[in-house]
């Protein structure tokens, strides 16, 4: 049950396997392809760690099948919560000896209380090399396997005890770097056979790789995009953001609106982080406004910040709300979002290499 991939490690889970050869992986015969069922129902609504919980099947093929293929890949390795807003930056490790992060975000104050998110990774480290990103500072090693990719919901929901009710590939790593893995995983999220997410509870966020963003746009279920944007104009592009600016804005816009038409007008967003002197001006923001104005798509104003080692700097609070009300005025719909975690360094472009913690 090996996959060709550029990974030499190989987990060897039942996560990783389509659903539609799930049978013949588990090697029922076609008059008990009914238990590929049961199996589902236990690993995504049940949330069994182990084909021996599965109670209603018959103990040889739970023992056979625990000896063949692990139901879980990963470990939690820590987790540590922000004493100021609850978020929680969960550390796993591989079975291959990585370490990485994903970040539960709980509800806000006076939003739905039931609505909490986890921010997921799909890579060890990151190739892209973002200026202004922790990520970027850490050594790719690997892609992470669409199981490891799943996990993250299920080890995350089981520590903190809370329904994560929206999903967003915004961690560690360039999900569509990873594009088969996380096709997959994606795949499974949405599918009522799986963990049966809504199309707008899943938003994959990318840097800009124009071709995978076509390709996305034609072989993925229905989902939300986010875009790493950060410049409006090409100079600037090339210079915070060096390997994803190989495509030019125009480009990465038609990319952009052709996946909005392909999955039947879903919402588009574009993520902006304002960096002080670098891309924060209100001219900026009235080329920004008239690069996607008419289009329905929604900006995300993310406030810097800081990572040690790197030369950048927060905007006022007056230079954001003014670049947020140039975005407004113009009829862009336009959110600020407010940092998170930012005292575990778990953070919007704070998530590095993961730090040694126990967990708490």
């Amino acid at each position: 049950m090996k996959r060709k991939q550029e990974n030499r490690y190989d987990p060897g889970s039942l996560l990783d396997i389509p659903f539609g050869e799930w049978s013949r992986v588990l090697e029922l015969p076609e008059a008990e392809g009914y238990r590929v069922r049961q199996v589902q129902e236990w690993v995504f609504q049940k949330r069994a760690k182990t084909f021996s919980d599965m109670s209603n099947l018959p103990a040889a093929l739970r023992e056979k099948w625990d000896k063949e293929l692990p139901l879980r890949v990963l470990k939690l390795a820590g987790r540590e919560t922000s004493a100021r807003d609850g978020t929680t930056r969960l550390v796993y490790q591989t079975g291959d000896g990585h370490s990485f992060s994903a970040v539960f975000l709980p509800a806000r104050s006076g939003e739905d209380e039931e609505r909490h998110s986890l921010c997921l990774s799909s890579q060890v480290g990151c190739a892209w090399a973002c200026a202004f990103c922790a990520s970027g500072k850490v050594k790719l090693k690997r892609n992470l396997f669409a199981s490891e990719i799943l996990e993250q919901i299920l080890w995350a929901e089981e520590v903190m005890g809370k329904k994560i009710n929206s999903l967003l590939f915004m961690g560690m790593g360039e999900p569509l770097a990873n594009y088969n893995n996380v096709l997959w995983a994606l795949r499974c999220l949405r599918s009522p056979l799986g963990f049966g997410y809504g199309a707008r509870h899943v938003t994959v966020s990318t840097s800009g790789l124009v071709p995978q963003i076509f390709k996305l746009s034609e072989e993925a279920p229905k989902v939300n995009l986010a875009i790493s944007l950060h410049a409006a104009d090409d100079e600037v592009r090339q210079k915070i953001m060096p390997k994803a600016s190989v495509w030019p804005i125009k480009e990465l816009l038609k990319s952009a609106w052709a996946f909005q038409r392909s999955m039947g007008g879903v919402r588009v967003t574009f993520e902006y982080i304002l960096l002080k002197g670098v891309n924060d001006s209100l001219r900026t923001a009235q080329r920004l406004s008239n690069l996607l104005r008419g289009r329905g798509a929604w900006v995300n104003v993310i406030v810097y910040n800081p990572v040690p080692g790197l030369p950048y700097e927060r905007p006022s609070d007056e230079a954001i709300d003014r670049f947020a009300k140039v975005l407004s005025d113009r009829g862009i719909f336009v959110r600020v979002r407010k940092p998170q975690g930012t005292d575990i360094t778990a953070g919007c472009g704070q998530l590095g290499e993961p730090k040694a913690v126990g967990a708490r």
